[in-house]
């Protein structure tokens, strides 16, 4: 991959521009290393279910969660880290009536053979296991997903999700775009009250073979 503005020598290669215009370090063959992993766009999310930006409940899609009021999602470390926040339940804390779901997709572009691991924790009810659902996929195939506790204790609190398998989770890159995708569900209204998700991407060029 090949600087597309002015490039200049420095210790480890060159500091050159990406197509999206970030500033990028390329090594001595001029080649973009692991760590300007590119994204091709920006997040995209989804949410429905939720009450407190006025929706009611009402389906949403939009690229920035500053773009709506009161967005689930949170874009954290430069778009390589997420956190999703459930709105607390309708029993236990008398807030949202609603089911809530959640979707997050980002298309990422990798310039070489590259590791990316991917950690997420979360809490969720200490009620019923089968809730406050979360499915990770990258291109299409499953590579994490997680659970609620369950313990049937009511309205006692949050507890750590259950993974399958546990976190973290690595995915060998080839070069060029891939698709990273998160569904997320509370799957009723009940139970949940400071529940949430955090998702974590780091990435590590795969030295070529010998």
């Amino acid at each position: 991959m090949s600087t597309t503005g002015k490039a200049v020598a420095i210790a480890s290669g060159k500091r050159g521009v990406l197509v999206s215009g970030k500033a990028a370090i390329y090594n001595v063959d001029g080649q973009c290393a692991a760590c300007c992993i590119e994204f091709l766009q920006t997040w995209s999310f989804t949410d429905q279910g939720f009450i407190d930006g006025g929706q009611d409940g009402a389906f949403r899609a939009y690229d920035d969660p500053a773009d709506v009021p009161a967005s689930p999602w949170s874009i954290l470390n430069n778009g390589r880290s997420l956190r999703l926040d459930w709105e607390d339940d309708t029993n236990c804390m008398g807030h949202n009536p609603y089911t809530q779901y959640a979707t997050a997709t980002c298309e990422i572009i990798v310039p070489r053979d590259t590791l990316m691991t991917v950690a997420w924790s979360g809490m969720g009810e200490t009620q019923d296991p089968n809730y406050e659902l979360m499915s990770l996929y990258v291109d299409g195939l499953l590579v994490g997903s997680a659970h609620a506790p369950g313990g049937q204790q009511g309205c006692a609190g949050m507890g750590p999700v259950v993974s399958n398998p546990p976190p973290p989770q690595q995915v060998l890159l080839t070069a060029g775009p891939h698709t990273l995708h998160i569904d997320a569900t509370t799957n009723d209204p009940l139970y949940h009250f400071g529940a949430w998700y955090r998702f974590d991407l780091t990435f590590e060029e795969v030295p070529p073979a010998p």
